[in-house]
């Protein structure tokens, strides 16, 4: 400790994390009575060296004083008398003229100390020390003496104001009046500020009110209620205001949203989730984007829907689907599939973005996997570690059972916490402002940023927002440095997500990921979770009866399974067709609805519901399969049907041509199952891709022959 300490009876002190009072002294010791009455004696020297003493401890309040003081600052924690100050602190806070003011009084006190005003012989100026402040010559009495006539002060004064400095420094030569801590809750009621930050805390989700109204009057039932009623007042609604800007951060007057993400912050340092090699933990999150998507043959705009996988070490866009506004299971499930898959290159894309300048042992992994010959500069990887919310989608059966399927293990993010996967949170904000800004149809991240005429200005549709997407990722975002990616023994130097995959593939190797053609058809849930039973007229799934030819031989017969079901599996994208593993050669089988017409085109489980409630609405039995045949029928003639197009009819059509799209294109990617019936499932804007080799060039018409043109 610094300065000087004095040791009196009846002095508190603290020693050894607990207060002592001074009850009497020995020779070369001191006696102190601890709070709890236990009495020892310590030598002075081993007592005034010990790191855990403090002199000066404040006396301990007791229950009567604690009454009798109710408004003494000292009890509130907020600040006021009793609070030690930091002398820095209290030194930058002071005005320029008082802080100047103290250094000069300080380099008076030095030159009476010392003959030099800067209290150093070796930084002497011309003309010091002074006559009459020479230490050879004179006393410190008579220094004193005279720098008190010098400033036109009394000499006990100055020696007042040099044993302030010597005990505190500079803080000690400061007017007390400036120094003071500031405390404007000293006279709160504790019990009012209690009750304010238990409010506050239970209305952080809720909408935003005024103070003086809503919040003042759930505050004073708060407090009616916890100690009785007219025990604890509030105050009136203007003084009531400024106590509630100075206890809580976020008033709930404040905007709701800023609130709700406030609430959603940790109140501590928790572990960060740390990956050093490719697919050790991968991320995966929708979220709804800042554009909307252009329906060309409904000329209707879609809300957009994104899911992105983010591989944790790399930093990757390892995989993504564009959905409308609505995220289905079987997305989730598909898109562990795409991690998996590489990204195809597009004609129109230049050889930088192939697969082989990723720069890693190409010709080595193409004896793995072939498909990396013409697949794109996107990494493959196979996951170990899912991180996801609890969201709908990604609890649900299908989800679970695609991870058992490929040894998978899944770690859940607590609900509303996004600080649990920061990164791919940071990812979608990197989307908005690299891709998403600069699209036809883009509306802003809130209603207040949206444009006047955003609906009137999207062009794009999904399919196309998705493969210019796949290019910005490959030729942008893939190549782009990140600054959460640096190079090994060099944190100054950033890498991009497809140097950091070079890195981590040279560091910890490639895994092989499956090449399983049917996989689509094992990530499709399986119709009642179970199974079904095969009938005579075929399966039955939600009211809808589905066949072909290779039911026959299984009728009224037992699977192999333990329970006896048959696992019928569906796409909730296209509810007109069903699929069926046969046990016998291991193919998987179309089957059709049976009532389903060549009119009907793919609709989605979505669809299925509206038609069924239109059917219950007319007083109609919605598990006639006739009627339910009709009533799809009628939506989609309304659909086709432009003077009868509603906003409603619009969306669905949007939203059944875009998955009955991907259902389609998931399809592809599959052995194709039996030819039990015919492709009838192809959206009508789905163009087939054909080989032009193979295509004869058309007869040429010759002027000088006549007859038919060849």
């Amino acid at each position: 400790m610094s300065g000087r300490i004095r040791l009196a009876l009846g002095e508190w002190v603290e020693f050894e994390d607990e207060r002592h009072q001074v009850a009497g002294f020995t020779d070369s010791g001191i006696r102190l009575r601890s709070e709890a009455g236990h009495m020892q004696i310590i030598l002075v020297g081993a007592l005034l060296s010990d790191p855990s003493f403090r002199a000066g401890a404040a006396e301990p309040a007791t229950e009567q004083s604690m009454k009798d003081s109710p408004g003494d600052e000292s009890a509130n924690p907020v600040g006021g008398v009793g609070l030690v100050a930091d002398r820095d602190a209290v030194l930058l806070g002071l005005p320029e003229a008082e802080r100047s003011r103290v250094t000069e009084l300080e380099a008076h006190l030095l030159e009476a100390e010392t003959g030099h005003r800067s209290g150093n012989r070796l930084s002497a100026v011309a003309g010091e020390p002074r006559a009459g402040f020479d230490p050879d010559h004179t006393t410190l009495s008579e220094r004193i003496d005279a720098k008190a006539t010098e400033l036109g002060r009394t000499s006990r004064r100055l020696w007042q104001l040099r044993t302030a400095w010597q005990r505190n420094g500079l803080t000690g030569l400061v007017d007390k009046r400036k120094t003071r801590l500031h405390n404007p809750l000293a006279r709160v009621d504790a019990r009012i500020i209690e009750a304010i930050r238990e409010q506050a805390a239970a209305e952080r989700l809720d909408s935003s009110a005024t103070i003086g109204n809503r919040f003042h009057r759930r505050t004073q039932n708060r407090l009616d209620h916890q100690h009785g009623v007219g025990a604890v007042v509030l105050p009136g609604k203007d003084a009531f205001r400024r106590i509630v800007n100075q206890v809580v951060d976020l008033r709930p007057s404040d905007p709701a949203a800023r609130r709700i993400r406030a609430a959603a912050q940790p109140d501590r340092t928790f572990g960060v989730v740390t990956a050093t090699r490719p697919g050790q933990v991968v991320m995966v999150d929708s979220t709804g984007l800042d554009v909307l998507a252009y329906d060309h043959d409904v000329d209707a705009v879609v809300p957009v829907e994104l899911t992105v996988a983010l591989d944790l070490a790399t930093r990757s866009i390892v995989a993504w689907r564009f959905t409308p506004r609505g995220t289905k299971s079987v997305d989730i499930g598909l898109l562990l599939a795409d991690i998996m898959v590489p990204e195809p290159m597009r004609p129109h894309w230049p050889d930088q973005l192939r697969h082989a300048m990723l720069h890693v042992p190409t010709e080595r992994m193409l004896t793995v996997d072939q498909r990396l010959a013409e697949a794109a500069a996107r990494p493959v990887i196979y996951p170990e570690t899912l991180l996801f919310d609890h969201g709908k989608p990604y609890q649900s059966d299908v989800v679970i059972r695609v991870c058992r399927r490929l040894g998978i293990s899944v770690q859940d993010a607590r609900k509303y916490t996004p600080t649990d996967k920061p990164q791919v949170e940071r990812v979608f904000d990197t989307i908005n402002r690299q891709f998403c800004e600069h699209l036809a149809g883009y509306t802003g991240s809130g209603v207040e940023h949206r444009g006047l005429r955003a609906d009137d200005t999207a062009r794009w549709s999904i399919e196309d927002i998705t493969e210019l997407f796949a290019e910005y990722v490959v030729a942008v975002y893939q190549r782009r440095r990140h600054k959460g990616l640096i190079l090994h023994g060099f944190p100054d130097l950033n890498v991009s997500p497809n140097q950091a995959y070079t890195m981590a593939i040279a560091a910890a190797g490639y895994a092989t990921c499956p090449t399983d053609p049917n996989l689509y058809y094992e990530l499709l849930p399986i119709a009642g979770r179970r199974g079904r039973t095969i009938q005579p007229s075929g399966v039955r799934i939600g009211h809808l009866t589905y066949t072909a030819p290779v039911l026959r031989r299984y009728r009224k017969t037992r699977s192999p399974y333990p329970d006896g079901l048959w696992p019928i599996r569906h796409d909730p994208r296209n509810l007109l067709h069903a699929f069926f593993h046969d046990p016998a050669d291991g193919c998987w089988h179309t089957l059709r609805w049976t009532h389903a017409l060549d009119d009907h085109q793919p609709f989605t489980d979505i669809t299925l519901r509206e038609a069924r409630r239109l059917i219950h609405t007319r007083g109609r039995d919605d598990t006639d399969q006739d009627a339910v045949a009709s009533a799809l029928l009628e939506l989609q003639n309304r659909a086709d049907t432009p003077d009868t197009w509603t906003r409603t009819a619009r969306t669905r059509w949007a939203r059944d041509t875009h998955r009955a799209g991907a259902h389609h294109r998931d399809r592809r990617r599959a052995t194709p199952t039996s030819n039990d019936i015919d492709d009838a499932d192809t959206p009508p804007h789905v163009v087939e891709e054909l080989d032009l080799d193979s295509l004869q060039a058309a007869d040429v018409w010759d002027p000088h022959h006549h007859g038919d043109p060849r």
